[in-house]
């Protein structure tokens, strides 16, 4: 995130001290064995070396010479230039909090007026960052919400698929055949444990899908609310693009719910219809009649 990139307000260093030649940064070195360092003297050495790799777009060094200069000597203005530096950076938030740090240390300085035009700036581009994240959000909601309708139509499509050859294959086994001489005695058949496995399946599917349209339409109906509570607050300005978004958002709402609905309950139908038919098969039953072959089928479809 990067504000202003290219910005003609200058470092400040000229207020720490007087302008003394930044020879060397290695203060310690500099003063002779015993003498107590000249706490401003080597404060200003240290901001004349983070002006230089400022220069050079070495923010990241021009930050530790300037921390280094204010644990020696805690001028605001050092805040102001470590607020700047991290700005060119592109770090935003960072250069947000020590804009307001230097404000709230000296908020009549020089820079004064300079940061807080910053400090207006970055929180503009921070709620606009905001707003495209919200947008992002939503759009993947809704892109969900319509794959969740797409793969319920295909499993509906499926399911009738599946019934045409079904009634297909029920249709070629109406022929009769010859009778089969068969063992005197039968016990029950199992049915197949597939039977009304598929509609089972389809129906937990479309239940899915049908909870997920509908935690869809919560979130939108949340983001509606909130447009509308933001536009009723006392004092709130009228804004066009909010009350489009709250709108919009009510709308996908809306769908969300009536598409999740509709899902859940075919779902459910599904569902109870497969097990209903799975309970049924599990009656059939084969007994021997006059040496052929007859089905007895017990409990009802």
């Amino acid at each position: 995130m990067r504000l202003f990139r290219r910005c003609t307000v200058p470092f400040v260093a000229a207020t720490l001290a007087l302008a003394v030649p930044a020879a060397t940064v290695h203060v310690a070195a500099a003063q002779p064995a015993g003498k107590p360092v000249d706490k401003k003297k080597a404060a200003k050495q240290y901001v004349d070396a983070g002006l230089a790799a400022q220069d050079t777009g070495d923010y990241d060094t021009a930050l530790t010479f300037y921390g280094k200069a204010y644990e020696l000597v805690p001028h605001p203005v050092l805040l102001f230039n470590m607020a700047q530096a991290h700005r060119l950076a592109g770090r935003a938030p960072q250069a947000l909090d020590l804009y307001k740090r230097y404000l709230a240390e000296d908020p009549k300085g020089a820079q004064a007026r300079t940061a807080r035009e910053f400090v207006t700036a970055i929180e503009a581009q921070i709620a606009a960052a905001a707003a495209e994240a919200e947008k992002a959000k939503a759009a993947e909601a809704e892109r969900q919400a319509a794959e969740a309708a797409r793969q319920a139509e295909e499993a509906r499509r499926a399911e009738e698929a599946r019934r045409a050859e079904d009634a297909r294959q029920a249709e070629v086994t109406r022929t009769p055949e010859p009778a089969r001489p068969i063992a005197p005695s039968l016990g029950p058949v199992d049915a197949p444990a597939s039977s009304g496995k598929g509609l089972r399946v389809a129906g937990l599917v479309g239940g899915g899908l049908g909870l997920a349209a509908l935690g869809a339409g919560a979130f939108f109906g949340v983001q509606a609310r909130s447009r509308s509570d933001e536009l009723s607050k006392p004092g709130a300005v009228y804004d066009p693009a909010k009350v489009d978004d709250g709108e919009a958002a009510e709308q996908r709402m809306i769908i969300a719910t009536a598409a999740g609905g509709a899902l859940v309950i075919g779902g459910a139908v599904l569902y109870f219809l497969g097990r209903s038919k799975a309970r049924a098969a599990e009656h059939a039953s084969i007994a021997p009649v006059n040496g052929g072959a007859l089905v007895v089928v017990g409990g009802g479809f």
